[in-house]
């Protein structure tokens, strides 16, 4: 049952809306007033005091079986993280922490930080302080291994295999001719999972580190009509791959002729479905410890009902990168609930500022005027999320912004205010404020809006 908290009032902040024109072209919509709650305007919440943790950021106030490692399970009607003590953990991560690649973000790390173990150690304990409790995808797993290894209270993280997109690269390599191939026909070959298992070094290396929250396999698998129909117009395909899609043609009811929009969805859920199958196969029979997190949906993936029916049966927590919607869509949360019924994550979401002084016209985050309409914005859709008896948390895109001047970056990370620190790893105090209000009462927060779907 979903949760309806009441609030004494709304803020009125200004974004512009991000979006493509006829020839994919960033652009921007005029300001438009967006309706938006902070914790402050909880009706009946008092925000202090703040949430008993234990060592790795878990309500301790309650106790759960503990396995010594992180785990899922549905308590009273609301899935739940367990972290490896027993204790509710909701995951409240920030993506991408690591050290800027530019020449000014080298500097800056020369000047403030003897090496890379102090650096790591500043800003984990930074993190911690906002109420940060895990390091999201693509960020240094080695650093954050070291700093867990000695320290009170270590900080959990996750790794991103890449698997799909690293089998895809190799393919090519050893056969050009296969970068004409249909995208989603490599998860059709064998050598897929043959190369997953050869690349399961980081798997194996992990399986006995209780700070692992758990692992990524890929980040935003094209899991789309466009590339289904690519797919089907691919006449290279293997013999095996052909006999695939043929039979699952016959399982969604269309062996011949002219797909509807709804048969060609069941197959794209019968390919993922493939996938994770595939993934999750060798995740656990490596590591039978940690989480597997999925492969990161966006776009059209996020609103097929097969994919994540197919998901259920192979994904611990489903992870979801969610932009375009100032804060997740009723229809969005009572659908990811009901398709499988797994617990989920919102794994990218983010919101720019002009008063960065940063161009701020890549990237598909929100464009808004001021740092402190960030936190407003970052409360908001945590707010939302925790309306959700499925949601385990959220993941912030990202540690910090992109500097202009990184020449490796590619074009969707270059000069714009994504992150929680600027470019000479400085705080945006106003944004960190904001998150903090809303981070270090989380599992209050999460208690007192559940009461209220116990009312309705």
């Amino acid at each position: 049952m979903f949760a309806q908290p009441v609030f004494s009032d709304s803020t009125l902040v200004q974004a512009k809306i991000w979006s493509r024109d006829a020839n994919r072209n960033i652009q921007y919509s005029d300001w438009k007033n967006f309706a938006s709650h902070t914790v402050s305007q909880l009706q009946g919440f008092s925000a202090t005091p703040t949430d008993s943790l234990d060592q790795r950021g878990g309500n301790q106030l309650i106790s759960l079986r503990a396995t010594g490692f992180f785990r899922v399970e549905k308590v009273s009607g609301r899935w739940q993280v367990i972290d490896p003590e027993g204790h509710p953990f909701i995951v409240a991560a920030v993506n991408s922490i690591r050290l800027g690649n530019s020449a000014a973000n080298q500097q800056t790390f020369r000047e403030r930080w003897p090496n890379k173990e102090a650096w790591i150690g500043d800003q984990i304990k930074l993190f911690q302080s906002l109420g940060f409790n895990t390091a999201g995808s693509w960020s240094d797993v080695p650093a954050i291994q070291a700093f867990n290894q000695t320290a009170k209270q270590p900080f959990a993280y996750t790794t991103q295999l890449s698997w799909l997109a690293g089998y895809t690269r190799e393919a090519i390599r050893i056969d050009a001719n296969k970068r004409q191939a249909a995208a989603l026909s490599f998860i059709l070959e064998d050598a897929f999972e043959t190369y997953c298992k050869q690349h399961a070094e980081l798997v194996a290396a992990c399986k006995l580190d209780a700070n692992l929250l758990g692992h990524f396999s890929d980040n935003e698998i094209a899991f789309s009509i466009a590339q289904l129909d690519s797919l089907l117009a691919d006449n290279t395909l293997s013999t095996a791959a052909q006999q695939q899609i043929a039979s699952w043609l016959v399982q969604v009811g269309a062996s011949s002729g002219t797909l509807s929009t709804t048969q060609k969805e069941k197959l794209i859920g019968k390919i993922a479905g493939r996938y994770f199958q595939v993934v999750s196969r060798v995740i656990k029979q490596t590591d039978p410890n940690h989480l597997y997190l999925g492969s990161r949906l966006h776009a059209s993936a996020k609103n097929n009902r097969y994919i994540f029916e197919e998901a259920a049966a192979y994904i611990d927590i489903v992870s979801i990168n969610y932009y375009g919607y100032w804060e997740p869509k009723t229809t969005h949360l009572t659908d990811w609930a009901s398709w499988g019924d797994r617990p989920f994550f919102i794994t990218e979401f983010y919101t720019k500022a002009m008063d960065s002084g940063m161009d701020n016209v890549s990237g598909a985050g929100w464009l808004v005027k001021t740092q402190d309409e960030r936190g407003i914005h970052y409360q908001n859709f945590c707010l939302r999320l925790l309306t959700s008896p499925n949601c385990v948390g959220w993941h912030w895109f990202r540690y910090q912004d992109n500097d202009p001047g990184d020449a490796t970056a590619d074009p969707s990370n270059r000069d714009a205010n994504k992150g929680l620190v600027n470019t000479q790893y400085q705080l945006y105090v106003p944004l960190g404020n904001r998150m903090k209000a809303l981070n270090v009462n989380k599992y209050r927060l999460a208690t007192f809006i559940f009461a209220s779907a116990q009312h309705l």
